[in-house]
């Protein structure tokens, strides 16, 4: 996602969205799943470098 995801609601609705365009399935599908990666809290700032001048 070019933005982050704020809330669960958000993640709910995307998720859904996703698996709209694959529905129906040709075979019967037990179980989906969802994995979050790059979590922080919206207090978190991304770790920026910085750049070194050499001279």
């Amino acid at each position: 996602m070019p933005v982050p995801i704020a809330s669960r609601s958000d993640l709910e609705r995307l998720s859904v969205a996703l698996l709209q365009n694959g529905i129906p399935v040709p075979k019967p599908v037990r179980l989906l799943g969802v994995s979050l990666s790059s979590l922080q809290t919206s207090d978190e700032e991304e770790a920026q470098l910085g750049l070194r001048s050499e001279g």
